[in-house]
């Protein structure tokens, strides 16, 4: 790190050959602004005397993406001090040490998340920062501050359950993607529909009035697929629904075809040890569950699925799609594989392995297509 200039590391797979996917940009922002409210602590406690900072303090806390370096990405932003020196002339060299110490301050609320060590309390403007950095990462993805040593004497990073901790005891509530099947209780010409869920009970969903009238106006009880933002709290119950980014009716061909498919595993639930003449074992919950959440997320292609049990616990899904013959199978220690090989000619997909469930959903919609 040069004098003013901070460099965030984006670790994963996405961002390889220093590429940064747009979903992630909102993350410079977010940094900027979780320093600025750090910055405005610092220079409070430096002038215990005054109540407010200086006008034009804000702006002048403005930081330049001067580049994006390879080694995975790695985007450099710039503290820019002509700025503050031309809105806060003679300010210039506190505020550099402001805001070296407002990194610092960043840098060691995430690395004390890593040992379970959180502030009693922040305020609103550092939680709106904080809620937005890191929003894009996925599994297996984290973003090292570098230039930093941490408890462990390793570079400081964020990552998903980092980030969980921090939001959820600081503000006791984080967002997620939310993709499942539900039955359609009630709708309303007020704006939304009521779906009831397996995980989260029952969620009023924000629609379009006309699509009420239109889709839902007559369908209780039908299956519903929905995409969906929410805000849930630290115990993973449901707050509120966020964004919509989906919602419709499910064919009753499909439904009829998905409950099938749930009784198959509800049969599998009760597979005891022995079952494969003396050498299977139980179904694990594991396995069950990812398999359950997976006909929620993907249940168009019900009808081609075909369900057997595995002899060490797991769940195994075989379909044929687009000249393809796939095999899925879901491990009794909740880790996915997935492999296949091509009707029509020689290709064939390698065993991929997944420990991650949205790492998996991505492939499988990539291989198989959004359905």
């Amino acid at each position: 790190m040069t004098e003013d200039t901070f460099r965030l590391r984006y670790v994963g797979a996405r961002f390889q050959n220093a590429r940064l996917p747009v979903d992630v940009l909102s993350d410079l922002p977010a940094f900027r602004d979780l320093l600025v409210a750090f910055a405005k602590d610092e220079w409070r406690n430096l002038n215990s005397k005054r109540q407010r900072v200086p006008k034009g303090f804000d702006k002048s806390l403005t930081f330049d993406l001067v580049n994006i370096s390879d080694g995975s990405a790695i985007p450099a932003l710039n503290w820019n001090r002509e700025a503050a020196q031309h809105l806060l002339p003679g300010f210039t060299d506190e505020l550099q040490l402001i805001v070296h110490s407002s990194y610092d301050d960043i840098t060691r609320l995430i690395d004390d998340a890593g040992m379970e060590k959180y502030p009693k309390s922040l305020a609103s403007e550092h939680i709106r920062a904080l809620n937005r950095l890191g929003t894009g990462l996925r599994d297996n993805e984290r973003i090292e501050f570098l230039g930093t040593k941490g408890n462990d004497g390793n570079v400081v990073y964020l990552d998903t359950t980092r980030r969980k901790r921090l939001i959820t005891r600081v503000r006791e509530t984080y967002q997620t993607r939310f993709e499942s099947v539900g039955s359609l209780i009630s709708n309303s010409v007020e704006g939304f529909v009521v779906v009831r869920t397996d995980e989260h009970g029952n969620i009023q969903i924000p629609v379009d009035t006309d699509q009420i009238v239109e889709e839902f106006d007559g369908s209780l009880e039908s299956d519903v697929q929905f995409d969906l933002q929410v805000e849930l709290d630290n115990e993973d119950r449901l707050r509120r629904v966020v964004s919509v980014y989906d919602i419709a009716l499910i064919d009753a061909q499909i439904g009829a075809e998905l409950v099938k498919r749930r009784n198959r595993l509800a049969e599998l639930r009760t597979f005891e040890s022995g079952w494969n003449d003396g050498a299977g074992e139980p179904i694990s919950s594991s396995a069950l569950t990812m398999a359950e959440r997976f006909l929620s997320k993907r249940p168009s292609l019900c009808a081609a699925y075909k369900i057997f049990p595995t002899e060490n616990g797991g769940v195994l899904f075989e379909f044929e799609n687009r000249d393809w013959d796939f095999s899925i199978e879901f491990a009794a220690d909740g880790t996915i594989e997935m492999y296949g090989l091509r009707l029509d000619q020689a290709d064939v997909m390698e065993p991929h392995h997944f420990s991650q469930e949205d790492e998996f959903m991505k492939e499988f919609d990539l291989r198989v297509g959004r359905q």
